[in-house]
């Protein structure tokens, strides 16, 4: 089974992330398997010069694998489009629903945080009802009451 997708997007400070975590912790906490993507519109890395990865990259690698006792990261030094985002995402685990944050993909559904212009695929507009958003997320997307 596919797992479900859905964007946000909002101006800077509407409380997208807020809202994701939100989300995350909620559907969490329900039993469903989430994942995450945050979309910036920034050049920036979470790489930090002069760091091993770092050096890595530099020196020529286009995968650079950081693994640790608690967690491992993949930088992986390309920029990809959101299709090709879910694909590795579904190649790395079985996930029940893919949050995008910063979405503008024209194929994904959407929810509109506060008056930012509506982008295509918008399928509603968050109105701080945070029970409303969840039961239409779990009813809409995830096939649950």
């Amino acid at each position: 089974m596919n797992p479900s997708i859905i964007g946000l997007y909002g101006e800077s400070g509407t409380g997208k992330t807020t809202l994701i975590v939100e989300m995350i912790n909620r559907l969490s906490k329900e039993g469903f398997n989430v994942a995450s993507v945050k979309i910036s519109d920034k050049k920036i890395s979470i790489d930090s010069e002069g760091k091993d990865t770092w050096k890595h990259a530099q020196a020529g690698a286009n995968l650079v694998v950081f693994s640790s006792e608690n967690e491992t990261d993949f930088l992986l030094k390309q920029n990809m489009n959101n299709s090709e985002i879910v694909n590795v995402i579904k190649s790395l685990g079985k996930y029940d629903i893919i949050i995008i944050e910063g979405a503008n993909d024209d194929n994904i559904p959407k929810i509109r945080i506060g008056g930012i212009k509506e982008r295509k695929n918008t399928i509603i507009t968050y109105e701080n009802d945070f029970e409303k958003l969840i039961n239409f997320m779990k009813t809409e997307f995830l096939g649950r009451n």
